[in-house]
């Protein structure tokens, strides 16, 4: 599941879910092994009632996340990118290092 398909997920199950929908979402998470956002979601539904404003503030909260790895996926793509430079790698290792860096 992407990034943006389990934003979306948690924001209908927040707008117009219930509280099975959350448990499903939280099921279906775990199946594909994303245990940390699992319990998240399953955290939402307190003694049978889904708290819709702490899905609210989750969906924010992997969008943040997703954010903040893509920033760290940028630098750190830019520094093997100058240190490949350094390293008077093949022209075209180099090269592809630094199309990486610059789509990343």
């Amino acid at each position: 599941m992407s990034i943006n398909a389990l934003i979306e997920d948690i924001k209908l199950v927040a707008e117009a879910g219930d509280t099975e929908d959350a448990l499903d979402l939280s099921r279906q998470l775990i199946r594909k092994g994303n245990t940390k956002r699992a319990i998240d979601v399953r955290r939402t539904v307190v003694r049978g009632v889904l708290d819709r404003d702490a899905l609210r503030k989750l969906a924010v909260t992997v969008a943040e996340d997703a954010a903040k790895h893509q920033r760290w996926v940028q630098t750190e793509w830019a520094s093997l990118a100058r240190e490949a430079r350094t390293l008077n790698l093949p022209a075209q290792l180099t090269a592809a290092i630094g199309q990486v860096a610059r789509t990343a």
